[in-house]
């Protein structure tokens, strides 16, 4: 079983978003928060990638978040009984998004050296 999950986002029967991430069990959430953030929270490709993310699975069952994540919201999570556990980086995805027939690219800054090129 695997968790790769390369994925292309539709809109208007053209291809919208394309992206993808390694990282084993995080990355169907590392992808998902990327997609969300460009559909339900209209952030650019860039901005979305840049976003803080979290990840949460059966085991080891405690919520992992990454460094950067609102005080307020770490401290409601607690308060409603999840273990936090503060990780530097989680996955690293790169992305193609179609923007007005133009192409615009973004290559995670969780991963060094990561760069995106396009012609």
């Amino acid at each position: 079983l695997s968790s790769m999950t390369p994925t292309i986002v539709m809109k208007e029967g053209k291809p919208y978003l394309v992206t993808g991430s390694p990282g084993g069990s995080l990355i169907i959430t590392t992808v998902l928060q990327v997609v969300m953030n460009v559909i339900d929270h209209k952030m650019n490709i860039a901005t979305a990638t840049n976003a803080v993310r979290i990840h949460h699975q059966w085991l080891p069952d405690q919520l992992m978040i990454e460094n950067g994540l609102n005080g307020d919201t770490t401290r409601l999570l607690k308060e409603k009984g999840h273990q936090i556990s503060v990780r530097d980086a989680m996955g690293s995805t790169q992305s193609i998004m179609r923007v007005n027939n133009t192409f615009q690219g973004a290559s995670d800054p969780r991963k060094p050296g990561a760069l995106t090129l396009g012609y």
